[in-house]
């Protein structure tokens, strides 16, 4: 590695952090150049979408990265052995909460008087939404649930004299403790206790998506409207609604899975054999009952969460260039006609 590169990593957040990595993969992102949003050119309601997909996006970006900072300065010591259970879904319920909160703003925009409606049938919730991205979400969404459930399907209690290994080395009533080497030990982590804010948080993330595309989609459309037009802008309107929340997803996926993967890297040594003063050696190991699979999981996790904040930086960043274009657009309209009628007037 160059050493300017060195520098530069010596100078960023630990690796942990969800914009560490989330920053290089934005950077990476723009390869493909066009946008992966925009925004409305007619309508009352471009602004309040222009603030959702800025600020709303960037709120989600920041409470990743600040409950995943957390997590890293938290102490290593875990005795409650279920810690992290806030931190995780709190991305995820971030983009539930500007979802939620888009929902009602983009609501109160102008309607067309009752007589000036057209008629039309009531549609589906998925009408306007961009079918990859709801495919995504999905995908992501089941493998969040998988997850969850078969770590809250391999834990159980322990008896009080353990033996306890990893970050939680205390006993504890609530199941929270998957079993070490066929009994041998208990390794603190799993559970109910841990992961029962992020199934809350999947529920709602998918109750409030649906609701919020749905209201979108049957929102009155005026006798007047051309379909394309009413199709164009509903389609960006899903985007955004729907880009944020698989932001704030896989944010939450990728820190389930660096917490699955981290205390299924646990493993202990036995039989140390001391070679010199300073260096041993073990004659064999133990480790839990998925470690060959926990370093790919957990370097998925970072993947992931690097992933979801990068969408969520892009879609905040692609908002304002739609934005400034929709600005230049409409500030260039009476600078033509101004030039039109110079002309004109040099003419005669």
């Amino acid at each position: 590695m160059p050493p300017f590169a060195t520098d530069i990593f010596q100078y960023l957040p630990p690796y942990e952090v969800a914009i560490t990595f989330g920053i290089i993969l934005f950077v990476v992102s723009f390869v493909y150049s066009r946008r992966i949003v925009s925004l409305p050119a007619t309508g009352g309601r471009t602004s309040t979408l222009a603030w959702v997909g800025i600020a709303g996006s960037l709120v989600v970006a920041a409470a990743a990265t600040a409950v995943s900072w957390i997590a890293v300065l938290a102490p290593v010591v875990d005795e409650s052995g279920y810690a992290g259970w806030w931190r995780r879904p709190t991305p995820l319920l971030a983009a539930v909460l500007i979802v939620a909160i888009a929902m009602v703003l983009l609501r109160r925009g102008p309607l067309p008087a009752p007589g000036e409606r057209a008629l039309s049938p009531r549609r589906p919730w998925n009408t306007f939404a961009s079918r990859r991205a709801i495919q995504v979400a999905l995908v992501a969404a089941v493998l969040l649930l998988v997850t969850l459930v078969w770590q809250t399907a391999i834990a159980t209690t322990a008896p009080e004299e353990g033996p306890f290994f990893g970050k939680t080395p205390v006993h504890s009533d609530l199941p929270v403790f998957m079993t070490f080497q066929f009994g041998y030990g208990y390794v603190g982590g799993v559970g109910w206790p841990n992961h029962y804010a992020t199934f809350i948080a999947v529920a709602l993330a998918a109750v409030v998506l649906v609701l919020a595309l749905r209201a979108d989609a049957n929102r009155p459309i005026p006798a007047t409207a051309s379909a394309s037009s009413v199709r164009g802008e509903r389609e960006k309107v899903a985007r955004v609604l729907t880009l944020i929340m698989i932001g704030g997803l896989l944010a939450t996926l990728g820190m389930v899975w660096m917490h699955v993967g981290s205390i299924g890297t646990a493993t202990v040594g036995f039989d140390e054999e001391w070679v010199s003063e300073q260096t041993s050696m073990t004659h064999f190991n133990v480790s839990t009952g998925y470690r060959d699979i926990a370093d790919p999981i957990n370097l998925g996790g970072y993947l992931l969460q690097a992933a979801g904040v990068a969408l969520l930086l892009r879609v905040a960043t692609d908002t304002v260039r739609s934005l400034l274009e929709l600005r230049q657009a409409a500030s260039g309209i009476p600078k033509a006609a101004g030039n039109a009628a110079a002309v004109a007037g040099a003419e005669r």
